[in-house]
């Protein structure tokens, strides 16, 4: 039996005989919090036998550790595991997509920006907006994911963030509650994020319009609008039953729905 039709098959077992299930912990890329807390308030509200926690980002790699040391039930990553995560025995599975995004304040008057644009900000050759403020860029550490995504964007993007993590007085945000933290109260900032994180959470950003196309779930998935994150859950190879309903709710019209009204889409 393969696992998503075991996972089915526990969530049917569970409901029939009333078992109560364990209390489980979430953890994993800070652009999937948001929304896994709404999906396990849906969940609970119907099911308040099951107790989840979401606790704060621990990053895909760090929450993928944490799952195998059995310190959290389920590990929400924002990449495929890598080779030497694989030997480890856990089971993944993709289970949505959200567009990767430039964002700003939301009480900024600037609702678009080009790559060329992006390039000559994070090389510090625009330090203004249109309307005379300040141009902040918001960066990422080196190693983090959003940092590679902003660098693929272009060859000038990739040289010119490069310079801005060379530059003294640069903001660097460690995870993604930081960043968007970091996006809402420097004037003039921008920097990126992720559409998910931005609607689940309630944040006082704007995704940009990027090279003159709207960030939507719709566009991403058409491949008009090209920059997405692939999301993913993590478990041990065999979860436990609660975190088996609870990925089976993810993945019912229930789930999906919620998932569809904070900025996914479903591959």
């Amino acid at each position: 039996m393969n696992w998503v039709r075991m996972i089915a098959l526990t969530l049917c077992l569970g409901v029939a005989t009333g078992v109560a299930a364990e209390e489980f912990r979430i953890g994993g890329t800070g652009a999937a919090l948001g929304t896994m807390h709404l999906l396990a308030e849906a969940l609970t509200s119907q099911n308040p036998e099951i107790h989840i926690t979401t606790v704060p980002s621990l990053g895909s790699g760090g929450s993928i550790k944490a799952v195998h040391a059995g310190a959290i039930g389920l590990s929400v990553t924002s990449r495929p595991m890598n080779e030497a995560e694989r030997r480890l025995g856990l089971q993944e599975i993709e289970y949505a997509r959200t567009p990767f995004v430039f964002a700003v304040a939301a009480s900024s008057s600037t609702k678009a920006i080009t790559t060329a644009e992006l390039a000559d900000i994070y090389a510090d050759r625009q330090q203004t907006w249109p309307d005379g403020r300040p141009a902040r860029v918001v960066l990422r550490p080196a190693s983090d994911i959003d940092t590679e995504m902003v660098k693929s964007l272009s060859p000038a993007v990739r040289a010119a963030v490069v310079l801005a993590e060379g530059r003294p007085g640069v903001r660097f945000s460690v995870n993604d509650q930081d960043a968007a933290d970091d996006l809402e109260k420097i004037p003039g900032a921008v920097g990126p994020s992720s559409l998910a994180l931005i609607i689940s959470e309630g944040r006082a950003l704007r995704a940009l319009q990027l090279d003159g196309v709207v960030p939507t779930p719709k566009a991403a998935a058409s491949g008009q609008y090209p920059y997405f994150k692939r999301l993913f859950f993590v478990t041990a190879p065999k979860p436990a039953p609660a975190v088996a309903r609870f990925i089976a709710f993810v993945r019912s019209p229930a789930g999906q729905e919620v998932l569809e009204h904070n900025g996914h889409w479903i591959p």
